[in-house]
């Protein structure tokens, strides 16, 4: 006989209920605020009944609410096995915190918070906010999602303000209601457009509360510190200092203030408070405590007095230091800051808004009235800290001082010259620039309206980087592409370039090299060179990594798809065969070619050096032999999981040389059930035919841009992105193909009034699914680290195709 399964699915458990019940009364006066209306055959209609005298069994509960299937099968193990376990946890910690047992309280800290997290996301409104930042959930990708998000507030929240208030002095107590875990923001009012159902105020803004409900008599209020400390200073809808979802922390768990009791007009106000987040029902043990509003008539900005702690702030300051056995010192301050960088890498806010025609305060080295100024201020690239391009201006500035070249010395000084020391000082300057606490998302340039964005998936490796991306600036406004340098904070010391640099010798000077080449494009905002984010946020490198586990698992890799990687690993083993000491090089040609003549190796010696010396990326010193002192050699791309986070963030398409990363987007990223969108047919074949001049020497290209060229087949790239967002029609597309027609046309011409350097050709293979590029997996990373409030998919993904006029056909670049 099967077990009986769970239908009536209480999105506020039971036990939890029963903390509302008077002593002497079993049931709760259960209000409906919205009651349905039926309409009847005859055109007339009624409104069903509002209030209720229910037992908890009857109370906050749907059908079906978690239950999954799969085909015939009925499951409810989300309400069985999840929340079965969440609630016996929760209820003994929800227990400990009413009756303020510190031991207990903790012994069961981070249950009651898993409790809370999931409370809040468990409930239809929370689970209608989840669906409402996905294109298209099933109902067992709704349960999926809701159960990896429902521990995302945990740490913003443990390093709140935690208050505890009484109502035992009140004959008025707290009411329940179907939305348990309340937000409030003194800005944002019900009727605000920005909390329309089913949002609440953001968690993260300084001026937003939690507000909880344990009982009848006892209520937690959470409060930001930066709010509760400077109340009348905060910027009511902007993130509290340091605010993040997830993450490593340490909190006091038995800070919680516990002095305040609330008149009766106060519970009222929280009451009010509680009904009006409600999205439909709301109970309490009598039923004149449901009308909270004819007790308190105050406005809605008047809640915060109510709301706002004032005694005991100093249990939830200072420092926090802790050693452990290994001797390692884990430091923190009272935002989870690991680091002092919000004090070197703060700039001063300006002071009044800047003139359309002055820089923008983001620091994208673009104007005002070309950047930020009619972006909402909420959505801005933070004006208070340096900007991406800033930081990698500094860290080339920084370089140069470290290698000289500030003060004479040539490439070729560096490359005879380059020491421990000094690969040591730049990768600490990098680690200095990209804390751990760093957010990247504050800085990630935003969405540009008429301008183009392009999100380089392959290696950022100098040999190949004039290919893959400035010549491609002529047709991209501007490109996004990982930063190669290694952040030495999250490395083990035998692999760390700050604690084993001669390993990394060799790969830190193809890492100057290509800094510099790209330089002068960032210095022009057209090129955003950004650390992976898995990179900095721990949180963000496990997640991502599970994902691309998981997706990978069964991938077998075609090698004859790897395009010019198998060269370039050719090429890198000949630049460090090249690199050995003479005695060593010598032996080994003997080793290979027994038969030759000394006079022949010698020979083949004075040409390797010959062509050590004019390689650029080439050490021109010996370096140490041995196991130990083996060149740790790499290259950096992102995976589909950072370039969807950060196209998505950035407003940008994807692209890639190689085929098996596209390949990757189109069976794990394509949000339609189609592959490929049939509409976009005629300007697939019309851009795949075009060969699109490139030009592989820098400095012509960003002389060429200075002055504007490009602008005909540049616009028509920025209206294919745009129409890419959306289901654009047959005329639509009609017109596009005819304006790529003509717009190349007139791009050949500018080229060939362009005196040519080193040129070579392109071509464009587009790859458009209904609906875009998005991941169900990469839109949790969205939701938890990227904290926007709306994303749109990534509209397609160009291939691209290279090749150069001075090579043979067999080698494209």
């Amino acid at each position: 006989m099967s077990a009986q399964i769970t239908r009536n699915n209480h999105y506020v458990p039971q036990w939890y209920q029963s903390g509302f019940l008077s002593n002497s009364e079993p049931k709760l006066w259960y209000l409906d605020t919205t009651p349905e209306v039926v309409t009847l055959d005859g055109g007339k209609s009624y409104t069903k009944k509002g209030l209720h005298h229910y037992g908890t069994k009857s109370c906050f509960y749907e059908y079906d609410l978690y239950t999954t299937r799969f085909g015939s099968f009925v499951s409810d193990e989300v309400e069985r096995l999840l929340f079965g376990d969440i609630d016996i946890r929760g209820a003994r910690a929800v227990r400990a915190l009413i009756k303020g047992e510190v031991d207990e309280v903790t012994n069961t800290f981070q249950d009651f918070f898993e409790y809370m997290n999931a409370q809040l996301l468990r409930t239809p409104k929370g689970l209608d906010w989840i669906k409402a930042r996905y294109p298209a959930l099933s109902q067992v990708d709704l349960m999926i999602e809701m159960q990896s998000l429902r521990v995302m507030h945990g740490t913003i929240w443990t390093e709140s303000v935690r208050e505890i208030v009484s109502a035992s002095a009140s004959d008025l107590k707290f009411l329940v209601s179907d939305c348990p875990v309340t937000l409030y923001n003194p800005a944002t009012p019900p009727s605000s457009p920005r909390c329309a159902y089913p949002n609440d105020p953001r968690i993260d803004w300084q001026g937003t509360q939690t507000i909880f409900p344990l009982d009848a008599n006892h209520c937690l209020i959470l409060t930001h510190l930066d709010h509760a400390e400077a109340p009348s200073e905060s910027k009511l809808t902007t993130p509290r200092v340091h605010a993040r979802f997830g993450g490593f922390g340490i909190a006091r768990t038995d800070a919680f203030i516990r002095r305040r009791t609330l008149s009766q007009t106060e519970v009222a106000a929280v009451n009010v408070l509680l009904k009006a987040r409600a999205r439909r029902y709301i109970a309490a043990s009598r039923k004149e405590w449901l009308y909270p509003e004819r007790e308190f008539n105050g406005s809605w900005q008047q809640l915060a007095t109510v709301l706002r702690p004032t005694d005991d702030l100093w249990r939830f300051g200072g420092q926090i230091y802790v050693k452990f056995e290994d001797g390692s010192v884990h430091h923190q301050d009272q935002y989870g800051r690991t680091s002092n960088a919000h004090e070197y890498l703060r700039k001063e806010p300006l002071k009044t808004t800047p003139h359309p025609n002055d820089p923008c305060g983001c620091g994208s080295g673009r104007k005002y009235k070309q950047c930020c100024k009619n972006i909402p201020l909420h959505q801005r690239a933070s004006w208070t800290v340096y900007s991406i391009r800033e930081r990698n201006l500094m860290f080339s500035y920084r370089i140069e001082a470290i290698l000289g070249l500030k003060d004479g010395a040539t490439w070729d000084d560096v490359r005879r010259t380059l020491s421990d020391d000094q690969v040591k000082d730049i990768h600490l300057a990098f680690a200095s620039l990209w804390p751990q606490d760093t957010d990247p998302t504050e800085l990630l340039p935003r969405p540009l309206v008429g301008k183009t964005r392009a999100v380089y998936l392959g290696a950022s490796d100098p040999r190949t980087i004039v290919a893959t991306v400035t010549s491609w600036l002529p047709y991209f406004d501007q490109i996004v592409l990982v930063h190669p340098f290694l952040n030495p904070r999250r490395m083990k010391a035998e692999f760390s370039p700050v604690h084993s640099p001669t390993k990394h010798r060799a790969q830190t000077l193809k890492n100057i090299f290509l800094l510099f080449t790209l330089e002068p494009f960032i210095r022009d905002g057209c090129v955003h060179l950004i650390p992976d984010p898995a990179d900095i946020n721990p949180e963000f490198g496990h997640a991502s990594l599970k994902m691309a586990e998981s997706r990978t698992a069964n991938w077998n890799l075609d090698k004859a798809n790897l395009g010019w990687l198998e060269r370039l690993h050719r090429d890198e083993f000949g630049r460090q065969l090249r690199s050995m000491p003479e005695p060593a090089l010598r032996t080994s040609i003997k080793d290979w070619n027994p038969d030759l003549s000394d006079a022949d190796v010698d020979l083949m010696l004075a040409a390797f050096k010959a062509q050590r010396e004019d390689d650029p990326l080439a050490l021109l010193q010996d370096l140490p032999t041995g196991e130990d002192n083996g060149q740790l050699l790499y290259s950096k791309a992102l995976s589909l999981e950072s370039a969807l986070f950060l196209a998505t963030l950035t407003g940008s398409f994807v692209y890639s040389e190689l085929r098996p990363q596209i390949e990757q987007f189109e069976l794990h990223a394509a949000s339609g059930d189609q592959m490929q969108n049939s509409e976009w047919t005629a300007v697939q074949e019309i851009l795949g035919s075009l060969d699109l001049t490139l030009e592989f020497e820098p400095r012509p290209v960003r002389e060429a841009l200075a002055v504007g060229r490009f602008s005909a087949i540049k616009e028509v790239i920025r209206k294919l992105s745009y129409v890419g967002q959306c289901e654009p029609s047959a005329g639509v597309i009609e017109q596009l193909v005819n304006k790529l027609q003509r717009a190349a046309t007139a791009n050949e011409k500018e080229w060939a009034g362009m005196k040519a350097a080193t040129r070579g050709t392109g071509r464009l293979t587009l790859s458009a699914p209904h609906g875009g590029f998005f991941r169900h997996e990469v839109q949790r990373l969205l939701i938890t680290f990227g904290k926007t409030e709306v994303t749109r998919p990534v509209p397609f993904a160009f291939q691209i195709k290279i090749s150069r006029d001075d090579a043979p056909p067999e080698e494209p670049i």
